[in-house]
């Protein structure tokens, strides 16, 4: 899971070190464009990608019930280059209202970034609901609703959301014929924020291309769901610590 909104300016103490495997670690400092970062995280179409952040104890929130306790500007870094390289966000209602998503903005320096890699203006988002009961901050101008057919979504939701609807199974959603319905909108670079249980569904679909896991230095709450491991027949592509945290990206071995 991830804070729905990316800063718009990165703290000058949110340096990073570390690089891909293989190559000796460096330092990255806060860059708009992030150029260093975009290199360690391409995200070619079709692509299916993971992000979520694990508390120290490996929870999936923090105290407040939310990942937003967990994080800090070290891994908003990684979650701000990440959206901005992706075509949409796939996220679970449950987790979207949780964590009050809302239409995503991609800051400056990013956004011109993706202008020159050809990607559309906007991030979209696609949530996957029985219920149709999403948080107010998402307008069906760059939302998708990710359903199935015999849910009360389609009952739910007005009009203004007849065009955004995918069904995708009939008794339950499909985490592989979601992937397929979103990439025939043109929606291929999929970046899945979780929650969990989202998360664990596509991981065991083997949907998965790309899973990147931040490591907190913050105790997760006691209730809180655990993040799904890393499956076998990954390999790790690139770690980078700071502030505490450590991220690792992940990729499908081929």
């Amino acid at each position: 899971m991830a804070d729905h909104t990316a800063p718009e300016h990165t703290p000058p103490g949110a340096t990073l070190t570390g690089g891909a495997r293989g190559e000796p670690p460096g330092e990255i400092p806060p860059d708009p464009a992030e150029a260093r970062l975009r290199a360690l995280y391409p995200h070619r179409a079709g692509i299916v990608r993971l992000n979520l952040i694990a508390s120290a104890d490996g929870k999936a929130a923090g105290a407040d019930g939310t990942s937003r306790g967990l994080g800090g500007p070290e891994d908003q870094r990684i979650l701000a280059v990440l959206r901005a390289l992706c075509d949409v966000v796939l996220v679970g209602a449950q987790t979207a209202r949780r964590e009050r998503y809302a239409d995503l903005a991609v800051r400056p320096g990013l956004a011109q970034a993706r202008t020159m890699l050809g990607l559309r203006e906007h991030v979209d988002v696609a949530v996957v609901t029985h219920t149709g009961n999403l948080p107010p901050g998402l307008t069906p101008a760059r939302t998708w609703v990710v359903t199935h057919a015999g849910s009360p979504a389609t009952a739910r939701l007005g009009p203004e959301w007849a065009e955004r609807l995918i069904i995708a199974g009939d008794q339950d959603v499909s985490p592989r014929t979601a992937i397929g319905q979103l990439g025939a909108r043109g929606l291929s670079r999929v970046l899945c924020e979780g929650g969990p249980t989202l998360a664990g569904r596509l991981l065991n679909r083997g949907v998965v291309d790309d899973y990147c896991l931040t490591e907190s230095p913050v105790v997760g709450a006691a209730a809180a769901p655990a993040i799904p491991p890393v499956p076998a027949g990954m390999d790790e592509a690139a770690t980078l610590e700071g502030g505490g945290f450590v991220m690792r990206r992940w990729t499908r071995r081929s």
